[in-house]
């Protein structure tokens, strides 16, 4: 398997799994909770495995890839973090459970930022500009947006506001162009054989269908 085939695999894992999960887990709201509160609460383990795989997938994909493979370790490095470094619990979610502030809790808002602005930068960088330029500055405005409106939600300013959805049309954008670019560069690699030199034998430039070599090579051998 080439390696930036995993590429596609996280994107398609994290899109799949979170909304999957997100959309079947009581008193949890998509729209308003961040991906990373899915680690939280009863079947939390679903939530911590997930992007912790994910981030697995995506060091592998960087491994293959030359071009923003330091960023896209990056975006892997800081996923597995997230998994490892839980979230506090607000905005409601787990239900029942009081609203955390603890240093924890901090150092994961921390380590969002970081994997927010090298994803940013990976997909800024990889693929033809007219696209990846656009995109990235789109996932710009959408990742500020939801930074701050869940700012807003949890001091009671705006409570409820879709800083979850703006988050995920920023993570899923980056994530699905990633994939696209892995899953394209895991495709050209994976066609190189076939234009490869035949092997001995084969009927090719040189040689007659029955393998002899033809005048003109056999006298440059000769």
């Amino acid at each position: 398997m080439r390696l930036p085939v995993f590429g596609v695999l996280a994107a398609v894992q994290m899109i799949v799994v979170c909304t999957v999960d997100g959309l079947t887990r009581p008193g949890y709201d998509p729209a308003r909770h961040w991906i990373s509160q899915l680690s939280l609460g009863p079947g939390g383990w679903i939530g911590t495995v997930n992007l912790a795989t994910c981030g697995l997938w995506l060091i592998l994909a960087a491994a293959g890839l030359r071009r923003s493979a330091g960023l896209l370790l990056w975006c892997g490095l800081g996923f597995v973090a997230l998994a490892l470094v839980r979230t506090d619990a607000g905005l409601g979610f787990p239900p029942g459970v009081p609203t955390e502030h603890t240093l924890r809790g901090l150092i994961h808002q921390l380590i969002s930022i970081t994997v927010g602005i090298a994803g940013i930068g990976a997909v800024a960088r990889i693929g033809p500009r007219r696209v990846a330029w656009p995109l990235a500055a789109a996932m710009t405005v959408t990742f500020v947006a939801a930074s701050v409106l869940v700012l807003l939600d949890a001091g009671g300013v705006l409570p409820g506001n879709p800083s979850g959805l703006l988050e995920r049309v920023a993570l899923f954008a980056g994530l699905g162009w990633i994939g696209w670019f892995s899953g394209r560069a895991a495709w050209d690699a994976s066609g190189r054989p076939s234009r490869a030199a035949p092997p001995t034998g084969a009927a090719g430039p040189g040689r007659t269908p029955g393998g002899a070599p033809e005048t003109t090579e056999a006298g440059h051998e000769r």
